[in-house]
């Protein structure tokens, strides 16, 4: 078989190549080993016709202007603002932790003195890091700081992480810890993206109409290993991870891994938002509850509902990179082995071995494309 172009795994930022090549005239080759497109980003209609994630939940949210006009033009949207929930001391508070969350979970007089004090520093609606927050109270000596800081810390990220990756905090990239902010403000929403909406005619539905070319050819439920000796293309661009490229020449690389149980539930609703997470108590990491995504669907008034809940490492899905020491060394190698190839291209959260969100995804994909043939 010849094909121009080969694309390994069908996730959002593939797709996103393949519509764009197919329309430049090109044909394309999507080779997919599991039995749908979109990855951990599918979805789809239950029995009781309520929409669920297959894997975990997905939120179109972004401040690209190029990327928001580009995924208008395969669906509609509808306006949906995501708020999460911290379930710490048997309370619920909002996450990112802000104001509000501090009055819900420290008395009232001490949470007056600790807004005061972040206001000092800070300027209302700023977001600070976790790590950044503990190095300013270290800079200038105030107790109050330390004292949510630590508080911030030990209460959510600690025992989040070590039940998330199964490692000790200080094991994890720094650069995981400047992705846990606080909020100077009462605004609890977890995104603050100006563009954050839901389609309308949900994910794979988008993807469906995305892949409508016939200059594009899907294979399912295969590996591409099984069958890249029966294909000739000019050029390739993997999203596999990359170690598997390379059959683990240098060592497996970790990943978070997620077992993923959904549950239905005789209630019209379970929780009062779409995801609360659970950093200390429980096995699972959080619970998401679909419903509350589309509150204006005719299905949210049925007197039935879909949960699911997490527990991180117990099914291997390759999911979020462990960025720490060990692994960086290991993928350092895998890239520059890469760097030899040619004509293949390895972009995206496991073949570059970082995170990405759904529209830094489509981002990246339009800028290579536009640098690649324009």
């Amino acid at each position: 078989m010849k094909v121009t172009n080969l694309i390994v795994w069908a996730w959002i930022s593939w797709i996103v190549l393949a519509q764009k090549l197919a329309e430049s005239g090109e044909d394309v080759l999507i080779i997919e080993r599991r039995k749908h497109i979109g990855w951990n980003c599918y979805d789809y209609y239950d029995e009781n016709w309520i929409l669920v994630h297959q894997y975990w939940p997905h939120i179109f949210h972004t401040n690209y202007e190029d990327v928001w006009k580009y995924v208008n033009k395969f669906t509609e949207f509808i306006n949906y603002q995501h708020k999460v929930l911290w379930f710490i001391d048997w309370k619920f508070a909002p996450i990112p932790f802000n104001f509000e969350s501090l009055y819900i979970l420290i008395s009232l007089e001490y949470a007056k003195e600790i807004e005061k004090t972040l206001l000092k520093y800070y300027s209302y609606n700023s977001r600070v890091s976790i790590l950044e927050l503990k190095e300013k109270a270290k800079e200038v000596w105030d107790n109050n700081l330390k004292f949510i800081a630590n508080y911030v810390f030990e209460k959510i990220f600690k025992n989040y992480t070590i039940k998330q990756w199964w490692i000790k905090p200080e094991e994890i990239d720094l650069e995981v810890l400047k992705r846990v902010p606080i909020l100077i403000s009462k605004d609890w929403r977890y995104f603050q993206d100006k563009y954050q909406w839901m389609p309308k005619y949900w994910y794979t539905k988008m993807f469906e109409t995305m892949l409508n070319n016939p200059r594009i050819k899907i294979l399912l439920n295969t590996d591409y290993k099984e069958v890249i000796n029966q294909i000739e293309y000019k050029k390739m661009f993997y999203t596999w991870p990359i170690d598997y490229f390379f059959n683990y020449k240098y060592w497996k690389l970790e990943y978070r891994k997620t077992l993923y149980k959904f549950e239905a539930v005789d209630k019209k609703e379970f929780q009062p938002v779409a995801v609360v997470n659970y950093p200390n108590d429980y096995e699972f990491t959080r619970i998401t509850e679909f419903k509350h995504f589309y509150k204006n669907s005719p299905t949210y008034n049925i007197k039935k509902t879909v949960i699911c809940k997490e527990y991180p490492w117990i099914w291997k899905i390759e999911a979020y990179p462990v960025l720490n020491e060990k692994n960086l060394t290991i993928f350092k190698k895998y890239k520059f082995e890469a760097k030899k190839l040619k004509n293949i291209y390895f972009i995206w959260r496991l073949a570059e071995y970082r995170y990405y969100n759904m529209d830094q995804a489509i981002k990246n994909v339009l800028d290579f494309f536009n640098s690649i043939y324009n």
